[in-house]
C-alpha cells in the first residue's frame, strides 16, 4: 500500500466544495492486487481501456477537426486509450505519469514519449507548448491539485485546448454525499463546483459535458440521467464530468 500525504492545498485557494465536505487527508493507492503482482498487473492493463473512453474519443475528434499536432496526456497510465484514439491521428504524443505506468508504456511499445513526473509538484518543462492536453480522472487523486492545474496553463499553447475530467460526485455517489467512498480519491466535485474550480485556475471553460464513466455507448443510460435530473433516481451513469477549456 502506497500513501502520499500533503498537509493542505495551496494557500488561498478555494476548491469550491460544499460546507461540511470532508476531503481525505491522504491518497491511498493499493499496489497489491488480487493476483499478487504490482499495480499494473495483467488484469488491470486489460481493463485500462474501459474507463474515460469517451474523453479520449472526444480528444481524437478535436485533434482531427482542429489539426492539432502536439498532445500531452497527464496521468496517461499505460497508454491504452492513447494508442487507440490519439496515435491514429498522427499527432505527437507526450505522456506523464508515475514510474510503474511509464515503464509499462515503454514495455508495451506505446506510441509517444513518456516521462516520470510527480503530479503533486510537477517540474515538467517541455521544449514546445501543446495544442491539446488530456487530464482524465486524475485531479481527484491529488492532495493539492493546484500545481498540476498551473502546469496545464503553463504548457498549453495560446490557442490550445485542455480536456479535464473527474467523477461527478452527485451522480456517482448521490446528492447527499460529503466524502469520497474511494480511498484513492482525495475529493470529488459536483458539476458546478468543478467548473468554478477550473475557472479559478485561470482557464476559460468552453464546454461542460457529462459522459458515461465506462465504455457504455452514449445514450444507453440517458433515461437514468433524465430520472436523476427529475430527482426520481439517486444516481446516474453519466458521472464522468468533462470540461473543455483554454487559457483565460
Amino acid at each position: 500500500m502506497k500513501t502520499l500525504t500533503r498537509p493542505e492545498v495551496s494557500p488561498g485557494t478555494s476548491l469550491f466544495l460544499p460546507r461540511g465536505y470532508e476531503s481525505q487527508s491522504e491518497n491511498v493507492t493499493l499496489d497489491a492486487n488480487r493476483d499478487d503482482e504490482g499495480y499494473w498487473s495483467p488484469w488491470r492493463i486489460s481493463q485500462s481501456g474501459k474507463y474515460q473512453k469517451h474523453v479520449y474519443r472526444w480528444a481524437g475528434q478535436l485533434i482531427q477537426r482542429a489539426g492539432f499536432e502536439r498532445v500531452l496526456d497527464i496521468g496517461c497510465g499505460v497508454g491504452t486509450k492513447l494508442e487507440e484514439y490519439i496515435a491514429p491521428t498522427g499527432a505527437t504524443i507526450v505522456g506523464l505519469d508515475q514510474t510503474s505506468a511509464i515503464k509499462n508504456c515503454q514495455r508495451l511499445g506505446r506510441t509517444g514519449c513518456f516521462f516520470e513526473v510527480d503530479l503533486e509538484s510537477p517540474d515538467f518543462e517541455p521544449d514546445e507548448l501543446f495544442d491539446l492536453i488530456i487530464f482524465a480522472d486524475v485531479v481527484e487523486h491529488l492532495i493539492d491539485p493546484v500545481p498540476a492545474m498551473e502546469m496545464i496553463r503553463r504548457v498549453l499553447a495560446p490557442d490550445g485546448l485542455a480536456l479535464i475530467s473527474t467523477p461527478e460526485r452527485a451522480r456517482r455517489r448521490g446528492r447527499a454525499c460529503k466524502r469520497s467512498e474511494k480511498p484513492e480519491h482525495v475529493r470529488e466535485w459536483a458539476r458546478g463546483e468543478f467548473v468554478k474550480f477550473v475557472k479559478s485556475c485561470g482557464l476559460t471553460v468552453h464546454a461542460s459535458k457529462l459522459l458515461p464513466q465506462d465504455d457504455s455507448p452514449m445514450g444507453r443510460g440517458l433515461w437514468r440521467e433524465i430520472g436523476f435530473q427529475a430527482h426520481l433516481l439517486r444516481r446516474s451513469p453519466y458521472a464522468c464530468h468533462t470540461v473543455l477549456c483554454g487559457k483565460g
